[in-house]
Order: C-alpha cells, then sequence, then structure tokens
C-alpha cells in the first residue's frame, strides 16, 4: 500500500483557539530612556535598564547606591591622578 501524504484530514471535533491579537507597541529608542524606576504592589523598587528588571527591597536599593557611589569615588580618584 503507498501512502497517501497529502491526503487532508478533517477534525470537525477540535475547538480552534481564538484569536489574540497584541497591540504593537514602539520600543523607546536608546536616546530617549536610558533607564526607569518605579514601585512595585508590594512596595519593591523596580529598575529597569534596556531589557533587564532589577526588582529590591529598600535595603537592596541602599546598598546598590552605597556600592555606585563607591565606584564613581574610585573612577574621580583615578582620573585626578
Amino acid at each position: 500500500m503507498i501512502f497517501d501524504f497529502f491526503k487532508k484530514h478533517e477534525h470537525s471535533n477540535v475547538l480552534k483557539f481564538p484569536e489574540t491579537k497584541v497591540p504593537y507597541v514602539e520600543p523607546p529608542k536608546k536616546e530617549q530612556e536610558h533607564y526607569s524606576i518605579g514601585i512595585t504592589d508590594d512596595n519593591r523598587i523596580t529598575l529597569r535598564i534596556g531589557y533587564t528588571t532589577l526588582t529590591m527591597n529598600e535595603e537592596g536599593v541602599l546598598d546598590l547606591i552605597e556600592a555606585l557611589e563607591l565606584f564613581a569615588r574610585q573612577t574621580r580618584k583615578r582620573d585626578t591622578e
């Protein structure tokens, strides 16, 4: 017997998925937005840079600020030497 690969099968008992239309949202241009900061419903702080989102509690934010200040001071010190 030869197989008929192009035979169409009827699937009248199968429920089709509804068509979903996702609205197009134009991504921000690089020169428009470097980062964004917000607060979640459970009082956490979010920092979005590019496609990455970092969510922290208050302690994490303060630690991050401290680390950024430290590295900024080191960079300034290196530039003046």
